[in-house]
């Protein structure tokens, strides 16, 4: 997945940590499908409680300190974000039939 420098999925500090072990490679130590992990990143779904921590603990382990509230702060995030209303347009003309 290429990230895109105004996709604001791949700003939080949870991202950023997936991004720098990689998703295959999360995915592979936790046991799930890296769908799963794509998921976790556009705010269909949010880590299980057991994940999560594993996921602390593997950021740990690489020098990084991800609460679980950046991870599941990540989720909050990002799907406010798709559930945002439209920026407000000028009201179109209707269209004659």
């Amino acid at each position: 997945m290429a990230r895109k420098a105004d996709d604001k999925r791949w700003n939080s500090k949870f991202a950023q940590f997936v991004q720098g072990y990689g998703v295959e490679q999360l995915a592979s130590r936790l046991g799930v499908n890296p769908s799963a992990v794509y998921h976790w990143m556009r705010g269909s779904t949010s880590p299980h409680p057991a994940n999560a921590q594993a996921i602390q603990r593997l950021a740990k382990r690489r020098g990084v300190a991800l609460s679980l509230d950046d991870i599941y702060q990540h989720f909050r995030d990002v799907r406010s974000e798709r559930y945002l209303p439209a920026s407000p347009r000028s009201p179109q003309p209707a269209r004659a039939i």
